[in-house]
């Protein structure tokens, strides 16, 4: 990754550890940009990033009722020159960050369907 975004996605991890129900009615800003989707709902955010190699990093960042980050993501990231994927889950919150991971010469596991979200103003003119 480089420098930029490694700087971009701390900037929002930090906003989002500072980040309370009652000043934000968001913890993140929606950024939809070519490989990169970051969506705010509430007191939670998805992030989807798709690399032009072809590895895709999804996540959802959830905070609970005692203000406590509860993060689940995956990572694919294909090896051609090996013919092999790593697949690469990971759950982290108050009681701990736990990985797993796969690496294989299997096809390629696909991410969880990315949500489908809808602006504010097509639910307006949708609830009439």
């Amino acid at each position: 990754m480089s420098r930029s975004f490694c700087a971009l996605l701390a900037i929002l991890i930090v906003n989002l550890a500072n980040a309370t129900p009652q000043n934000s009615p968001t913890i993140v800003p929606q950024i939809r940009t070519n490989g990169f989707q970051l969506e705010p709902l509430n007191q939670e955010y998805f992030l989807r990033i798709e690399h032009p190699g072809g590895a895709i990093r999804q996540e959802t960042v959830k905070q609970n009722d005692a203000g406590h980050l509860q993060v689940s993501g995956l990572i694919n990231q294909p090896f051609e020159d090996q013919g092999a994927n790593l697949v690469l889950t990971y759950e982290a919150g108050p009681n701990g960050y736990v990985a797993k991971y796969k690496f294989g010469k299997s096809p390629p596991t696909p991410p969880p369907q990315t949500p489908f979200f809808l602006s504010p103003g097509v639910l307006k003119t949708a609830a009439g």
